[in-house]
C-alpha cells in the first residue's frame, strides 16, 4: 500500500550505517557497478539487506552481484528469495546473471517464476459498483447479517447486506480520518474502528497529519460512544478484540501494540516492539487467546504470549517468504496472509506446528486475476471473507483517487 512503501523510503533513508543513510549506501553501491567494481557493488547491497531485509531491489542486486563475483551458489540462492517477493521480472536477460544461464539451478527457478505467476482464481462472495470511499477493511455483524467496510477516502464506515445497495452507516467524525481497521466485539454489541490521519484521506488538515484515533460505536443504535485520539507520528493499521472485550491497535510507525482494556477504558501501549518488528500490520489471536501473531510487512510474522508480552519470530521453510502481509488471521490451526507486498499479490494459508512457532507447510490459495490488492479479512461462522481489491493503486502522484468503473469484490476462501 502507498502508505507502506512511503516508511520503506524513510526508512532507507533515516536508518544509518556509520553515520550513512542506507540510501547513501544504496547509491555508493550503483557507482561501484558503473566502475565495473562489483566486489565492492555486493558489498553494499550486502550491507543494505543485513540491515534492511526483503527490499526487492536490493535483493536483486545481491542476486546479481554474487553472480558476477562468481559466487553462483549464492547467486542461486538470492534469486530464489527475489522471485518470492516479485516473480513478475524477465531476469533470464539480464547480463549480470550470464554465469548462471546454463546451469540447471537457473532452469529451476525460472520454473518456479512461471508457478508464482499462474493464475488461481478468487471466489467472489460479493460484488457491487466499487465505492469511493475507498474499502480498506471489514468486518461482521451475525445479528445484522452484515458487512461493514471502513473507507479510507471518506473515513465513512459503510454498511453491505445480501441484496441491497451498500449505504453510509456512520458518518466521520471530529477526530477520525481513514478508517484503516474494523472490529465488532465479540458479545456483538460494539464497532470498534482506528483511524490514521493520512494524505489519502480527502479532507485532510495539514496540521492533523499523522494522528491517529479509535472510535467506539454502539452497533446497535449507530451511536458514537467514545473516541479515544493521540498527537501525531503514528498509523494505526489493524485493531481485533478478544472475547474479555478488550481492543488492541497495531501502530505501523512505531512498531508499538496499543490497547485499550476493559477495566481502564484508556489507549494505551500494551507492547513496545521496535526493536524487533520493522513495520507492524495484521494482527489476530490463536484459539484460546494465550497468544497473539504479528505480521511485520517486512520481516515475516511474530508471535506475542500475551501474559509475559515476550516475542518471537516464527520458524520457516527455506521456500517460505513472509514478506508483504498487511491482514493476518487464525482458522483452524493455520494462519491465513494477505499479500500485497508481493508481485503477484496473493492471499496464502500457513500450516502451524503443534506449538504454533513454527509454519510447516504453505498453500497459496488466490492469486492474479481478480485478485486486486487483497488488504483486510474476517471469519464468520468458520468461513474466511476478505477484501479482494482495495483501489490503493487508484491514486495518482499528486493524491487524486480514480478508481474506475470495476466492481468492488469481497473474496471468500474456498473450502
Amino acid at each position: 500500500m502507498k502508505r507502506l512503501r512511503l516508511i520503506l523510503i524513510l526508512f532507507l533513508i533515516y536508518t544509518t550505517v556509520d553515520g550513512q543513510s542506507l540510501r547513501d549506501i544504496y547509491q555508493e553501491g550503483l557507482k561501484a557497478y558503473e566502475e565495473k567494481n562489483y566486489q565492492l557493488f555486493k558489498e553494499k547491497m550486502y550491507t543494505i539487506d543485513t540491515m534492511r531485509p526483503n527490499y526487492p531491489p536490493v535483493v536483486y542486486n545481491l542476486a546479481g552481484g554474487y553472480a558476477l563475483t562468481g559466487d553462483l551458489e549464492m547467486s542461486f540462492q538470492t534469486l530464489r528469495q527475489y522471485i518470492l517477493m516479485n516473480a513478475t521480472q524477465d531476469f533470464t536477460k539480464d547480463a549480470d546473471f550470464a554465469a548462471l544461464l546454463e546451469k540447471e539451478e537457473f532452469q529451476q527457478i525460472v520454473q518456479q517464476q512461471k508457478e508464482l505467476t499462474k493464475e488461481i482464481p478468487v471466489e467472489v462472495a460479493y460484488e457491487f459498483p466499487i465505492l469511493k470511499s475507498h474499502s480498506e477493511c471489514i468486518t461482521y455483524s451475525k445479528k445484522q447479517k452484515a458487512f461493514f467496510l471502513g473507507g479510507v477516502r471518506d473515513g465513512q464506515i459503510w454498511k453491505v447486506s445480501d441484496g441491497k445497495d451498500p449505504e453510509i452507516w456512520a458518518e466521520s467524525p471530529e477526530n477520525s480520518w481513514a478508517v484503516m481497521g474494523l472490529e465488532i466485539s465479540k458479545d456483538g454489541k460494539t464497532l470498534w474502528a482506528c483511524t490514521s490521519a493520512m494524505t489519502n484521506f480527502e479532507n485532510l488538515k495539514e496540521a492533523d497529519k499523522g494522528k491517529v484515533s479509535v472510535l467506539k460505536y454502539d452497533l446497535k443504535k449507530g451511536e458514537l460512544l467514545e473516541t479515544f485520539a493521540i498527537p501525531a507520528n503514528h498509523v494505526f493499521g489493524d485493531m481485533i478484540t478478544d472475547s474479555q472485550g478488550n481492543a488492541y491497535i497495531s501502530d505501523g510507525v512505531e512498531n508499538k501494540l496499543y490497547w485499550i482494556s476493559k477495566e481502564k477504558g484508556k489507549l494505551e501501549v500494551f507492547a513496545d516492539l521496535n526493536e524487533q518488528i520493522i513495520n507492524l500490520q495484521g494482527l489476530t489471536f490463536n484459539e484460546d487467546e494465550s497468544a497473539m501473531y504479528l505480521s511485520d510487512y517486512i520481516d515475516g510474522i511474530y508471535k506475542l504470549d500475551m501474559n509475559s508480552r515476550t516475542l518471537e519470530k516464527l520458524m520457516v521453510p527455506d521456500n517460505v517468504l513472509l514478506k508483504g502481509i498487511d491482514g493476518l488471521y487464525f482458522l483452524d490451526n493455520e494462519l491465513i496472509g494477505l499479500h500485497n507486498g508481493t508481485q503477484p499479490n496473493r492471499l496464502v494459508s500457513y500450516s502451524l506446528s503443534d506449538l504454533g512457532n513454527e509454519i510447516l507447510t504453505k498453500e497459496v490459495i488466490a492469486q492474479s486475476g481478480k485478485l486486486g490488492e487483497p488488504t483486510q479479512g474476517t471469519i464468520v461462522d468458520g468461513e474466511f471473507y476478505f477484501i479482494s481489491n482495495s483501489p490503493w493503486s487508484a491514486y495518482d502522484r499528486e493524491g487524486n483517487f480514480n478508481p474506475g468503473d470495476g466492481p468492488a469484490i469481497i473474496g471468500k476462501l474456498p473450502k
